[in-house]
């Protein structure tokens, strides 16, 4: 008989260790005493098995824990029992970087039909991992409850596979582990879990075996993962070899080691999930009630956050960003340290909503978008007086309120691309309104290759524009200030603006007809801020070269142009 690669299925298996009655099925369970088995790199050590109603007679049972076959889940699949009892087992795993022992209490499963489980109890366990460097990390967890665990297939992921489209079978149908505690000695880490639920866990073995994988991971240069093709390759294939209809997480919690180290970070999110765990992605990833106090004492705070049809493939495959359908976020705010600008300087900012979505994706570019943005308030006054601020508080802004939107979209069949609406609200200053055309816009434009994208992004041509702004708080505070520093009325401050930026106008574009109607709408919303409107179309189409070889005048006029203000 061809001997096992699993190392010593069973040490120390006789007739003395196994307790067998030949009365009636369920009056005594049998017990298997000294177990040893081991799958892909872990041995597992079980002292104590009790089985009732096994379904297979006592000799055939005893002979799938001696039998020295490899298939461990071949064996394990000839299992059925009303009930399983293992009252303590131990694994331990072994490679080049680390040890991880770990210790499971009390197990039981119910209903076990051909190695699947209907039910299965656990009070938890522990695991401890120590690698060669030194560091130590341990792992607890506390009671759990599960349904439809097929440990036949769970013990198949620690075979190898030869071939990467092997379809992922089904692991556990549920699980629940009410608690979690993981201690990093090394990094002075500890976090902690509340309630843990998976749904629906599918899978199938790795390509590359997890523990090597591991071990290529700690090597890797994050600055540059390309320069290992192949590890990533076998990443994304570990990805994709699990699935989960369903995880959700309560109440997660983390400390560490800060910068300085007598302020350790603290970090909780009040809930996490994720929907539809598949192909190196998810369908939605969402947190729910974020804070984050930091050691150089920042705080961070967001009420939700959502990421809807997230993919990670276009990373390992060499992108510059994963792939992402909708991103939501609600109830956001900060306040950080400015050790730059000074001691009692703070970066204090907070947002209602925003959201983005992306579509029809070229390569790992969307060609396609919409944003928003509601009511993005930064705090001016706790930032202090910089070159940024400065101009603002000088005007009577102690923050700045803004609420916004934005879209865009590639049209491959006319080579066009349309921006817009893209429009602001900015309270106390005013609202801006703009729609851009711009044509001659290649597929490439959207390569992943910088050189090729900036090439195609040259040939794009501007065909028409239209801007609007309405509200003149902005200007209304501005004319205030200058009269102020100039010691004269606002009304004689308004009229010298609106001369100076007809001149300026004249002086850049010249003075042609479409230069002073674009002159005359300007110093009249100047002088009377309602509503600027101004439309450009261009039917040739402008684009860098004219920018670089005609002057700014030529180009104007021959434009077809449309300035207006309300009065």
């Amino acid at each position: 008989m061809r001997r096992s690669i699993v190392a010593g299925v069973v040490t120390s298996l006789s007739l003395a260790s196994i307790a067998f009655s030949s009365r009636a099925a369920g009056e005594k369970p049998l017990t298997l005493d000294n177990i040893v088995f081991t799958i892909g790199a872990t041995t597992y050590r079980i002292p104590h098995i009790e089985i009732e109603d096994a379904g297979l007679p006592f000799a055939e049972l005893a002979t799938l824990f001696l039998n020295g076959d490899a298939n461990v889940a071949a064996r394990l699949a000839r299992v059925s029992a009303r009930r399983i009892a293992v009252p303590a087992m131990s694994s331990e795993s072994r490679n080049e970087s680390r040890v991880a022992r770990a210790a499971y209490r009390k197990l039981e499963f119910e209903n076990v039909v051909s190695g699947r489980a209907a039910i299965m109890r656990a009070d938890g366990g522990e695991e401890t991992i120590e690698s060669a460097k030194g560091g130590v990390q341990r792992l607890y967890w506390g009671v759990s409850a599960a349904k439809g665990v097929d440990f036949a297939a769970i013990a198949r992921l620690g075979a190898t596979l030869n071939e990467a489209d092997t379809p992922l079978t089904p692991l556990v149908d549920e699980e629940v582990v009410e608690s979690t505690r993981l201690e990093d000695a090394g990094a002075n880490l500890v976090m902690t879990t509340g309630r843990l639920k998976i749904a629906g866990a599918r899978g199938r073995a790795l390509q590359t075996p997890a523990g090597k994988l591991v071990e290529r991971l700690e090597k890797l240069d994050v600055a540059k993962p390309e320069d290992d093709a192949t590890l990533m390759r076998d990443l994304l294939d570990a990805l994709q070899s699990f699935e989960a209809a369903s995880i959700d997480i309560d109440n997660v919690a983390a400390t560490g080691k800060g910068d300085p180290a007598a302020r350790p970070f603290t970090s909780k999110i009040a809930r996490f999930g994720i929907r539809k765990a598949a192909g190196a992605g998810a369908g939605e990833i969402f947190i729910e009630d974020f804070s984050l106090a930091a050691s150089d004492g920042g705080n961070l705070w967001v009420k939700r956050l959502t990421l809807n049809e997230l993919q990670f493939a276009p990373v390992l495959q060499g992108g510059a960003y994963p792939r992402l359908a909708r991103f939501d976020m609600h109830g956001a705010a900060a306040d950080l340290p400015d050790p730059q600008t000074g001691e009692t300087s703070r970066i204090k900012f907070s947002v209602d909503n925003a959201s983005a979505t992306f579509g029809n994706y070229l390569e790992t570019t969307p060609t396609k978008f919409t944003g928003s943005i509601d009511n993005f308030v930064v705090d001016l006054a706790a930032r202090g007086e910089t070159q940024t601020t400065a101009h603002f508080l000088a005007l009577g802004y102690r923050e700045l309120a803004l609420s916004g939107l934005a879209a865009g979209e590639w049209r491959e069949t006319t080579s066009e691309a349309a921006l817009g609406p893209v429009a602001i609200d900015a309270k106390d200053m005013g609202a801006a309104r703009l729609s851009a055309l711009f044509g001659n816009v290649s597929s490439a434009a959207f390569s992943s290759s910088p050189i090729v994208s900036r090439a195609a992004t040259l040939a794009t041509s501007i065909k028409s524009l239209d801007v609007a702004l309405e509200g003149g708080g902005l200007v209304d505070r501005v004319l205030a200030l200058e009269a102020k520093e100039q010691k004269t009325s606002v009304d004689k401050a308004r009229t010298d603006y609106a001369k100076a930026a007809a001149t300026a106008i004249a002086t850049l574009v010249g003075a042609g007809a479409n230069a002073r109607r674009l002159a005359e709408a300007v110093s009249a919303y100047i002088e009377k801020p309602k509503r600027l409107h101004l439309r450009i179309v261009a039917p040739k189409g402008v684009n860098a070269l004219d920018v670089l070889t005609r002057k700014p005048g030529e180009i104007l006029e021959s434009l077809e142009v449309e300035a207006s203000a309300d009065r």
